[in-house]
């Protein structure tokens, strides 16, 4: 059977591909989180698997549906897309008979202009997939009186836990990954049944699980976690995106412990983040829980992401 990579001429991207593609991710600057490597290996799903080549200096990404290949996509090339003209990804497009090119930041479109790109392409906002990035001095202190009920929070979980002696934070490392992963199928347990039937929240669910797996494997995915009374009650993972900016894949915690989330999130902002002044915290995916959590975090910028769809 003639596989959709073949038709594609793409190979399916994995783990032992990050070493020789990093010098490539390494220099891009695409603000968007699906242009972490890492991010990008990790998230293969239920539905769809990452795919690549490298065309001279640069390599050209792709996210492959087998069962429903409408949806397959390119992205940018990488690690300098916005030098590819509207012309030339049209004819990428062509050449890997993919005709959508998906996770296109706003700097392209104003680098070349909508003239040039609507004469080849449809444009459409991915409204679902615009990323929320926050100063990380803002998150690892949260100063101001925009963020006191968050301090309140926390205080109340120091006086509660901390002080008590009840907390510990260590690192994730595949000798406890099977833990966070209890905590995981408890979190999803949580979720209602239309999250469940949810076809993007099911499938941040099989990546996360995938992320744990390959922790130890890729070098930049590191994560903590956090215990109350020794059992994992938190942990989150994070990747490089650009020199100035990191991507924070997952962040799980207990919803019933009162304060958890903000001192974990506080402790994840000093310690993951340790090379960046900016935290990616991507996509809120139409989630309007997510969306009043990452507002209520008061993000620093917000980047917008559109899809390029090939005219007949």
């Amino acid at each position: 059977m003639t596989k959709l990579h073949d038709i594609c001429n793409l190979t399916p991207l994995l783990p032992e591909h990050h070493t020789p593609l990093t010098p490539f991710f390494s220099r891009q600057k695409n603000p968007l989180c699906g242009y972490s490597l890492s991010a990008f290996i990790i998230w293969k799903t239920h539905v769809y698997y990452p795919a690549f080549t490298v065309n001279g200096s640069h390599t050209i990404t792709a996210r492959l549906f087998p069962t429903m290949p409408e949806k397959s996509h390119l992205t940018l090339p990488v690690p300098d897309g916005d030098t590819w003209s509207p012309h030339r990804l049209a004819e990428l497009c062509r050449h890997h008979k993919i005709p959508m090119i998906s996770f296109v930041d706003e700097a392209y479109i104003h680098t070349w202009g909508r003239k040039s790109i609507d004469a080849l392409f449809s444009v459409k906002e991915q409204t679902d997939y615009e990323d929320y990035v926050y100063r990380k001095e803002d998150l690892a202190e949260l100063k101001g009186n925009k963020f006191s009920k968050k301090r309140n929070l926390i205080n109340q979980f120091l006086r509660e836990y901390v002080e008590t002696g009840r907390v510990s934070v260590e690192a994730i490392t595949p000798e406890n990954r099977d833990e966070c992963k209890a905590l995981l199928a408890y979190w999803w347990s949580l979720r209602s049944a239309d999250m469940h039937a949810d076809e993007d929240a099911f499938g941040e669910k099989v990546a996360c699980t995938y992320a744990l797996d390959l922790m130890g494997t890729l070098p930049d995915l590191r994560g903590i976690l956090l215990r109350i009374d020794g059992t994992i009650k938190a942990f989150g993972m994070a990747t490089d995106l650009t020199k100035e900016m990191a991507d924070f894949n997952f962040e799980k915690a207990d919803p019933s412990i009162k304060g958890l989330y903000q001192f974990f999130d506080r402790q994840c902002a000093r310690m993951l983040f340790q090379d960046t002044s900016l935290i990616n915290k991507e996509c809120d995916m139409d989630d309007p829980g997510l969306r009043h959590a990452k507002r209520s975090y008061h993000p620093h910028l917000r980047f917008k992401s559109h899809t390029l769809t090939l005219k007949p």
